[in-house]
C-alpha cells in the first residue's frame, strides 16, 4: 500500500535524513497509520528509511520521488509451522 512520495528537502536536490523522517511520519498520519517504533538507524542502511507500524512496517528509498510503502507482516502461530520450520527456529537458539 502506497501512502505518498518523498519530496526534496528545502534548498537542496536530495532528501535529508531528518526531513525524510518528517515526511514519512506526516504521510502515515494522513493515511491513518500509527507508528509503533522508531526509524532504523541510518548507519545500518543510509539509502533507505524503515519504520515499524501497526501490522508491518513502512519503507521508502532515500531519494526524491520515492514511494512510501507499507508492507504487512505475516503472523502465524506455532500450530501452523511445519516440522522443518520449527526445527530451523529452534536451531537458532
Amino acid at each position: 500500500m502506497n501512502v505518498g512520495t518523498l519530496k526534496t528537502s528545502p534548498g537542496t536536490s536530495v532528501v535529508s535524513w531528518k526531513d525524510g523522517k518528517r515526511q514519512i511520519r506526516a504521510a502515515l498520519k494522513a493515511a491513518g497509520v500509527r507508528a509503533t517504533g522508531t526509524f532504523r538507524p541510518r548507519r545500518e542502511n543510509r539509502g533507505e528509511y524503515l519504520l515499524a507500524v501497526e501490522g508491518g512496517h513502512a519503507r521508502a528509498p532515500r531519494k526524491p520521488g520515492a514511494q512510501i510503502t507499507i508492507q504487512a507482516a505475516k503472523v502465524i502461530s506455532v500450530d501452523h509451522l511445519t516440522a522443518d520450520q520449527l526445527a530451523a527456529i529452534l536451531a537458532q537458539g
